[in-house]
């Protein structure tokens, strides 16, 4: 890891890796700004991080969907940075009934939660970033990508796009020297995940968090945690199409 402070920007930070995240790079010094939609929760990871780190920690009020906003976040992040910024972007959501009985509103929430809203917050940083030349775009994506399920085919499709998404805007700042990593995360131990069937060796917020910011810091492009998913996936996506359609998954 680098010695250097930055200020890193996390987008959806109520949620438990961004909370370990935010903890991991609160103690090594850097600043934070905390993003997200409840402001006690955000005064109360204020608060928190201050006095465990003494560190400098400010937040400001954000919904990924109300994309209107987010010009005038990104301009008041960039007011409060004290240091070249980075940003983590780790909001989302997932229902718990099948895609099948969701309604379009539904489906277009997740999306916009999922896909759109990373997609508005990087082209209004996007400036900001060329203009210091270094920093780190670091997304939470997912292993539901990979494949279209009829489990969640809409949450799947929304973190399937984050991939070209992110390789096109990474090759747009490779000359800026800044990295842009896609985190394919298998089950974490989350409130998102938490009592679902199927879930095995969920592996820990913390543990997340850190593989996160070494993927970053390392300037890896995709990355799968845990690690095993990698070659569970590659599997999964040999699957013939037959089989996939008689799976209930």
């Amino acid at each position: 890891m680098t010695n250097s402070q930055s200020t890193w920007i996390i987008a959806g930070a109520t949620s438990a890796i961004a909370l370990q995240f935010a903890q991991i790079t609160a103690q090594r010094g850097d600043q934070i700004i905390v993003l997200a939609r409840d402001k006690n929760k955000l005064i109360d990871i204020q608060n928190d991080l201050r006095i465990r780190y003494q560190c400098d920690v400010d937040y400001l009020l954000f919904d990924a969907e109300q994309f209107s906003d987010h010009a005038e976040i990104a301009k008041k992040c960039m007011n409060i940075a004290k240091h070249p910024i980075s940003l983590l972007l780790a909001f989302g959501v997932m229902l718990d009934a099948p895609a099948s009985t969701h309604s379009a509103e539904q489906a277009v929430h997740i999306t916009n939660a999922n896909y759109t809203g990373v997609v508005s917050l990087c082209f209004h940083f996007l400036p900001y970033f060329k203009q210091q030349k270094q920093g780190h775009i670091l997304v939470l994506g997912s292993v539901a990508g990979d494949r279209g399920r009829p489990a969640n085919f809409d949450y799947g499709s929304a973190k399937a796009a984050l991939v070209p998404f992110c390789e096109g805007l990474r090759a747009s700042l490779y000359a800026d020297n800044v990295s842009v990593t896609v985190m394919k995360l298998g089950y974490i131990d989350t409130p998102m995940s938490y009592g679902k069937p199927g879930i095995f060796l969920a592996a820990s917020p913390h543990d997340c968090a850190l593989a996160c910011l070494k993927a970053a810091e390392k300037k890896v492009t995709e990355k799968y945690f845990p690690w095993f998913w990698r070659w569970i996936m590659l599997i999964f996506k040999m699957l013939p199409r037959f089989i996939m359609y008689r799976m209930k998954m």
